[in-house]
């Protein structure tokens, strides 16, 4: 079984070019008990401090771990069948794209798929070393929820920050109506403000002729905070981005979808980089500006009478690639480019710890070379990816380590001879209910579930 290694109790950064994410120059930061401890021009010590690496950072650039608030951890799809429901999310797939904190989402999918399977996925992330959070519902109105109302899903469970994806103007949607959508967004209002939370309502957005107009009414019509909604995949098509534009234009938070760009299928999006160009070009304040990957959702294309033409999935990789993109093709500040997918987020989702370099938040840290390509990856100060390539893994990512799987081989895990089958044995850190190793061979029983 691979190990992963284990964490020191300090990790100091030295001299990389640090964007927090405004320009800080050349500085060391200092990592420590998942905190960031300090940033400054020269870190040194006096006398004999154990346990402390150094990471040699010249030519790198330092950047906040980037938030992603519309993933689908657990997996999402199915809109062509059973066999196009869209697999989990693997630890590796989140780190290397430079990702350390996300949120879970469910999607079209509310009935195969639960709240409770995302809220299991997301506790899995988090144990393996990344920060998760996720909304509760689906597309459908009334939505899914684990306690009967989102209200108290924001109170009871810590992990649920808002209610989402609903979708709006989308034939997959439930059609909700005005009514309906103020009905829900107070129970997210009220729910984030009993619970200290962001309480937001996460909109998904499709193609139909509608675009914004429900949201747009609903606005007008009562008192909830513009803050408190968050639509998505705003870059979904010109006639809709138009609509981005203004609703940005007024105040709300307009978020771009990095996994929705044109390819060899689609000729309507915008690309996410341009999208974000034409918004700042419109006026549209970069502070209200993030972006999102839609990851491991499916990306179902319909023609004009509804038929399935081709299926794709989203890619977590997408949302740093569309930032490079935003900062080399459209020349957008790298600061602000940064921002919409670090310190925009944070402040939206009410995440103080998280998306700015600063002594004392979460040690969260993305660094790359002067190309952007990621190159190390820090979450809760801890290193998941050095010199562009995973050292934290899945606890089921090597498929060759799974019990029973094709691929399996005798270093697999541990031959048990009674059963002949390969057994994976847990991490030498979990906690041991016996107190010797004699007693805790004659314990050992194997129990079989599903």
């Amino acid at each position: 079984m691979q190990t992963q290694p284990p964490a020191t109790p300090l990790t100091l950064i030295r001299q990389a070019r640090v964007y927090a994410p405004e320009p800080l120059g050349s500085k060391d930061v200092l990592l420590g008990a998942g905190q960031i401890l300090a940033v400054a021009d020269n870190l040194s010590f006096h006398g004999n401090i154990p346990l402390i690496r150094e990471v040699d950072a010249r030519g790198l650039l330092l950047f906040p771990g980037l938030i992603d608030q519309h993933v689908h951890m657990a997996g999402g799809g199915g809109e062509g069948g059973f066999h196009y429901r869209t697999p989990e999310i693997s630890l590796s797939h989140i780190t290397t794209a430079g990702v350390t904190t996300l949120v879970g989402v469910l999607g079209t999918d509310g009935v195969t798929r639960s709240t409770r399977e995302l809220l299991a996925k997301a506790n899995g992330l988090e144990f393996e070393g990344v920060t998760t959070y996720i909304y509760c519902g689906a597309y459908q109105v009334p939505t899914r929820t684990i306690t009967g109302t989102p209200r108290s899903d924001l109170v009871l469970i810590d992990k649920v920050i808002g209610v989402g994806e609903i979708a709006i103007s989308d034939t997959r949607s439930s059609h909700p109506s005005e009514q309906d959508l103020a009905e829900l967004a107070s129970e997210a209002r009220v729910g984030g403000l009993l619970a200290g939370k962001a309480g937001v309502l996460h909109l998904h957005v499709g193609d139909d002729d509608s675009k914004l107009s429900l949201l747009f009414d609903l606005l007008k019509r009562t008192e909830l905070p513009r803050e408190m909604f968050t639509p998505t995949h705003l870059n979904r098509n010109p006639d809709l981005l138009q609509d981005a534009i203004r609703y940005g234009q007024e105040g709300g938070f307009v978020d771009i979808t990095s996994g929705i760009r044109p390819d060899a299928h689609d000729h309507i999006s915008v690309k996410p980089s341009r999208a974000i160009r034409q918004l700042l070009d419109a006026g549209v304040h970069p502070s209200l500006i993030t972006m999102s990957s839609d990851s491991n959702g499916s990306s179902p294309i319909f023609d004009d009478r509804g038929k399935l033409v081709a299926m794709g999935i989203g890619s977590i990789a997408t949302l740093w690639e569309e930032t490079r993109d935003t900062i080399v093709a459209e020349e957008v500040p790298i600061e602000l480019a940064v921002a919409m997918v670090t310190k925009n987020v944070a402040r939206v989702l009410k995440l103080h710890q998280k998306g700015r370099v600063r002594a004392g938040l979460a040690a969260d840290l993305m660094l790359t070379n002067e190309q952007f390509e990621i190159q190390h990856v820090f979450a809760k100060g801890r290193q998941m990816v050095a010199d562009g390539k995973p050292v934290v893994w899945g606890t089921f990512e090597h498929v060759a380590q799974v019990p029973g799987s094709p691929g399996a081989k005798e270093a697999a895990g541990v031959v048990d001879d009674d059963r002949g089958r390969h057994m994976i044995d847990p991490a030498p850190d979990d906690p041991d209910d016996f107190p010797s190793p004699q007693q805790r061979q004659r314990q050992r029983r194997r129990h079989y579930c599903c």
